[in-house]
């Protein structure tokens, strides 16, 4: 049996709670690790960090902290430098998250600069969660070997100004530390045939629309025959998925809960891929439970001898106890 995790190269999903008033950053350098790169970098000196970011912020989450004086927090996701595609990222993450957010692009803040040599983006711009409003501020920060992405939300209170210069400081401290090296992805899923490889890069349980629970499946589909052209979608055609032996159907992820690239994934599907090259996409659906194993099978047609699949889905906890 297999647990595969999301590997969504960073661009992700926003819907919580995040960032606080403070005048200056703790002395202390927080660790963190992703995809085998180590971190370091200052929280502001009110701020500390949290156990349950996974539950509470995103499940793809590496740190997550909350500041003590205000109803303000962040969350920090990461992964490699080379599965993130850095092609005008800042022009075009500006039309994601204007698209996700409902802005127009030219009214969502955008600041281009470097840290340690590398590039650095930062937006800016006006949300609310529970009914509660917050200043969002992204950070998108290359590093030698790798690409962070942090997530600041901070109440929109009185200080709110004075604590967007100490949040600019914290995610401008952000250090690579060492490379250990790509992590070893263990039991690669993947069927192959003379037509076609098919490669799942990641998965991750969300909610859906209409009080749903949906599964996105992330996969790498190359075009290996001399047919001609084919599309992503060919997936479905190709593999079956399965719950408690009853067939799922496709499913919407819910808005607040998109993660940014999924819709440019999604788009993918339909795009054309000649004979030798190889297309990323996604494909999502409507889980009949939250516990039930998710089974993979493969056309006996196409893939003679590979076999059948099964994912478990995330049953991560983590919160803090409560007191």
């Amino acid at each position: 049996m297999r647990k595969a995790t999301w590997y969504f190269p960073i661009l992700m999903s926003i819907f919580i709670i995040i960032s606080g008033c403070s005048a200056k950053l703790s002395d202390k350098k927080e660790p963190f690790e992703a995809d085998g790169i180590d971190y370091q970098f200052q929280l502001p000196s009110t701020w500390e960090p949290t156990k349950d970011y996974k539950t509470t912020y995103n499940k793809s989450a590496v740190f997550g902290a909350k500041d003590k004086k205000s109803n303000s927090s962040l969350f920090i996701l990461a992964s490699r430098k080379e599965e993130v595609d850095l092609n005008d990222f800042g022009k075009r993450t500006r039309k994601e998250l204007a698209k996700l957010y409902n802005y127009k692009p030219e009214d969502i803040y955008l600041k281009e600069s470097k840290v340690g040599g590398y590039k650095a983006y930062k937006y800016t711009l006006y949300t609310t969660f529970e009914d509660r409003s917050y200043w969002l501020h992204l950070y998108y920060i290359e590093t030698e070997h790798g690409f962070i992405q942090l997530d600041f939300y901070s109440a929109d209170d009185g200080n709110y100004k004075k604590r967007t210069a100490v949040i600019d400081s914290s995610a401008y401290s952000i250090k690579e530390v060492k490379d250990n090296g790509p992590e070893k992805e263990e039991d690669e899923i993947a069927f192959d045939s003379p037509m076609y490889n098919l490669k799942v890069t990641g998965v991750m349980d969300l909610a859906g629309d209409k009080e749903t629970s949906v599964y996105a499946i992330r996969y790498a589909f190359t075009n290996k025959g001399d047919n001609g052209d084919v599309t992503p979608e060919k997936w479905n055609e190709l593999i079956q998925v399965t719950q408690n032996d009853q067939v799922l159907v496709e499913g919407k992820a819910k808005e607040d809960e998109q993660v940014v690239d999924i819709s440019k994934l999604l788009k993918q599907r339909a795009e054309k891929i000649p004979t030798g090259k190889t297309i990323e996409a996604v494909v999502v659906y409507t889980l009949k439970d939250k516990k039930s194993n998710i089974e993979l099978t493969p056309s006996k047609e196409i893939f003679k001898d590979a076999e059948s699949v099964q994912l478990t889905l995330s049953t991560t906890g983590g919160k803090e106890d409560e007191k």
